[in-house]
Formats: C-alpha cells, structure tokens, sequence
C-alpha cells in the first residue's frame, strides 16, 4: 500500500511539473502554424569520415570513434526540401557531397595484428555524392505538439543512394583502383571474387537538435551513420592477396603493370599480412551544420 502511495503521489507530481513547464513553453515560444504542414528548404557545410578495412584502431578493441582519425574529417555540403506535419514527423530530400579517406600509416601499433595493418600501407580516398530520403521524428513534440521547443532533439533515418571512386597515389598523381582488379575482381582465376558497383543503396540513420532561431528560420546540428552493403569503399575487402600473374592475363600492359605495383604495398614482403576482412562491411558517417528556411506558413497566435 506505501508502494501504491507514492507511486500515485510520484505521477501526480509528474503531472503537474510536465502541465507547468508546458504552459512556461507556450508562454514562452508559440510555433503552432496556419497549416498542418510547415515547408522547408535548407543547406549545410559537413565533414565525413569512415570506417573501412584501411586504417583504424590501434588495438584489436574497437568501439567506433577509435576507430576514426581526426585528420580524416574532410569538408562537404548539403542541400534539402522537406516538409513536417503539426512540427512532430517530417520527411526530407537530401544531396550530400564530401570525401573519405584512410591510411594504414596513421597506425600506432599496440598488437601484431596493428603492426601488421601498419605494414600492409594501404591508403585510399574517395569523393562521396548522395542522394536520400529521411524521415524525421521529434520525440519531445508527443507531449506537447502544440509548443516549440528552442532546441528540439530528433531521429531520422530512410534509404539513400550514393556513389564512390576509391583512389590511390601513384607517381605522385591519384589514379582510380577499380580499372586495376586489384582483388581479382571479375576475373576467372578468382570466380569468388565479384565485381562491385561504384554506385549503390545505403540506409542512413542518425540524431539531430534543431534551434529554431525564429518562426522563419531554424539552425541544425545532425550527425549521420550509413550502413552500406558493399566491402569496397576503400577497394578492400579479400583476406588473400592475388598471383600477380592474373594481372598481366587480364589487363592491358599498363594497367597490369600498374595493379602489380598499387596491389601490394607492404613495408615488410616477407612478413605475412592479410589484405582485408571480408567479414565486416564499410561504412561513412557525417556531421552537418544547416540551416533551413520555412516557406508558406506563419505562426498563428
């Protein structure tokens, strides 16, 4: 029965600061519109990184984020259009343009296994362009849909598509590594290994907070994850590295000569390294400043 009590006493208390703190909101900050749905149109700055087979933690614990350099953060943009229905679910077109990179070097070795990673000297870049569509939920609106918030916290997630290009140095100039097969892609000594598509689906999920600067103008923080269904964002992905010869049976003189040179790079030749891991899909992430304008509404006090 003292349970009961003060579990009754905990909601009637709930209530009552949840009902005092909307009317201060309200009081505060009206954003209920003319129309149930509120247009938008937006651009943003961005800086992408990614998490490949090149590169990545010094250990053999990995938890995202050390997996990631800090060097590798490298700039982009973004545009959007979308539209949200009574300022709590919406749904947004998006372009994102950037690149990603990665290095072996940036290695610090703790283990064999990132001594080896480090000698293996891979590297790549890839220029990133993405087209998606998300859906936005602003949680905090379900208790109140009729107040704005000055920062509004929200999910999003939806399917995009987006195309990649990963390249290398060679000669002190970039060149593209798909043309040279460097695992055996598509050639018949190697029937597993498939060719992949430099564009491809992948579903973007991720977190944001929106400051609503005004009733026209709005200022967002948003930080995306993509899962992608493709290994060879950094152009590996085998455990083996291939016989040489397949090379000069299957390309032109000088992509072949080219492949021999790019597919293997290791400091140490005669230490064993294994090209990739097969087992673990890539991925790119970003963290994107926009700021978005409504169109057509206005407030209605």
């Amino acid at each position: 029965m003292k349970k009961v009590k003060i579990i009754l006493l905990f909601l009637i208390s709930f209530c009552s600061s949840s009902k005092m703190y909307s009317q201060f909101v309200r009081s505060r900050y009206y954003s209920y519109y003319d129309t149930p749905f509120k247009f938008e149109i937006g651009a943003g700055i961005n800086v992408m990184n990614c998490i490949t087979d090149i590169g990545g933690a010094n250990g053999d614990v990995t938890y995202y984020i050390n997996e990631m350099r800090l060097k590798n953060f490298r700039p982009g943009a973004s545009i959007y259009a979308g539209a949200t229905f009574h300022n709590f679910i919406g749904a947004r077109i998006e372009g994102n343009w950037g690149q990603v990179q990665s290095a072996d070097e940036d290695i610090v070795p703790k283990n064999f296994n990132s001594q080896s990673r480090k000698l293996r000297n891979l590297s790549f870049r890839s220029n990133i362009s993405e087209f998606s569509l998300l859906l936005e939920l602003h949680p905090v609106l379900l208790f109140n849909p009729e107040a704005s918030w000055l920062l509004e916290p929200y999910i999003n997630g939806g399917v995009g598509w987006f195309s990649f290009n990963p390249q290398t140095q060679y000669q002190g100039k970039w060149v593209d590594l798909k043309p040279l097969h460097t695992e055996g892609e598509g050639f018949p000594e190697y029937p597993a290994v498939s060719n992949y598509n430099l564009s491809q689906s992948n579903i973007p999920v991720g977190i944001g907070v929106r400051y609503n600067v005004s009733s026209r103008v709005n200022i967002r923080l948003e930080y995306l994850h993509r899962i992608l269904f493709t290994d060879y964002l950094d152009d590996v992905s085998s455990k083996k590295f291939i016989n040489p010869a397949a090379f000069d049976k299957n390309l032109s003189p000088v992509l072949a000569a080219r492949a021999k040179v790019l597919y293997n790079r290791s400091l140490e030749p005669a230490i064993a390294v294994r090209r990739g891991n097969p087992n673990n899909n890539d991925t790119y992430m970003s963290l994107s400043l926009k700021v978005g304008i409504t169109l057509g509404s206005e407030y209605r006090p």
